[in-house]
């Protein structure tokens, strides 16, 4: 794709194809009015003209064609910017601020606004770079779209069994209260897991669309106690904890109630690597390099 073929892209298809939808439509003169995708905002002031295939953001005073808005929103050349409408390295940026600020309040400043079938391609594309292929997930993960101090963005978001969120995108790693474990029913077999992108890590590296054995993904190595003592019915114990201080600690109070049927996988598949997602995503890169 050159320049010019760049530029015939209609932009708003460019932003529904990372997720982002008019707040308003003004028909008579085919205008689209959003949110700005490059800052922050909760009355929209972000127009496209559909005839002229021009953006325009009333709140920052600029705008230009399709290729000056990827350039905005993706902190790239017009290089990258053709590049990413291509198809490469899909990406939109994310104020990485607010999420921080938000790690240190209470989660009632984040709102869920919707959560429906895993589709934006950003998300596919992060989980991809993490190794993890739209088969192995599509089961158990959705994504959401939410707010943080009046901000709008979404991510990968994978439901506990309180009905909260685990939420990932390539910048931001959070949740929704409630904090709970998940549980995903299976056989007399149940795999213990530290967090759900080692949970669905494991799905891709034994390349399986449905788990047959009984998974607990924790979502935090903090929650081991709200389970340990139900672990009783299961004939085999698998741990898949980190391998740092936390994990090493939770796998060791497992084996020492369950010495018999309890199995560190921790050990046997990624001892070099801090936890499974980690040996995936570099057992790729390897797999790769031989092409």
């Amino acid at each position: 794709m050159n320049i010019s073929e760049a530029k015939q892209i209609p932009i708003e298809s460019y932003l529904s194809r990372i997720g982002i939808n008019p707040d308003r439509r003004d028909n008579q003169k085919h205008w689209l009015w959003y949110c700005s995708p490059i800052r922050g905002e909760k009355t929209p002031s972000f127009k496209v003209d559909q005839r002229l295939n021009l953006w325009y953001d009333h709140g920052a005073g600029t705008g230009g064609s399709i290729l000056d808005l990827v350039i905005a929103m993706n902190d790239t050349d017009i290089t990258g910017a053709v590049k990413i409408l291509s198809g490469e390295n899909i990406s939109r940026r994310i104020d990485p601020s607010s999420f921080h600020r938000s790690e240190s309040n209470s989660h009632s400043s984040l709102k869920i606004n919707n959560v429906r079938r895993l589709q934006n391609l950003v998300l596919i594309e992060y989980l991809k770079s993490r190794g993890i292929m739209y088969r192995h997930c599509e089961r158990y993960v959705k994504e959401a779209y939410y707010t943080v101090n009046g901000k709008n963005y979404f991510a990968v978001a994978f439901q506990n069994d309180k009905g909260g969120f685990e939420l990932r995108n390539k910048l931001w790693k959070g949740s929704s209260s409630p904090k709970a474990i998940t549980t995903i029913k299976g056989n007399q077999t149940v795999n213990l897991w530290e967090g759900f992108m080692d949970f669905l890590s494991g799905m891709a590296h034994y390349n399986v669309r449905e788990a047959a054995t009984t998974n607990i993904i924790l979502n935090s190595v903090a929650n081991l106690k709200h389970v340990i003592f139900t672990l009783d019915e299961y004939k085999a114990i698998n741990t898949f904890f980190d391998n740092d201080e936390a994990g090493r600690n939770a796998s060791n109070e497992v084996l020492k109630r369950y010495p018999k049927n309890t199995t560190d996988y921790s050990k046997i598949i990624y001892p070099n690597h801090k936890d499974f997602n980690l040996f995936l995503t570099e057992s790729r890169i390897k797999d790769y390099n031989k092409y």
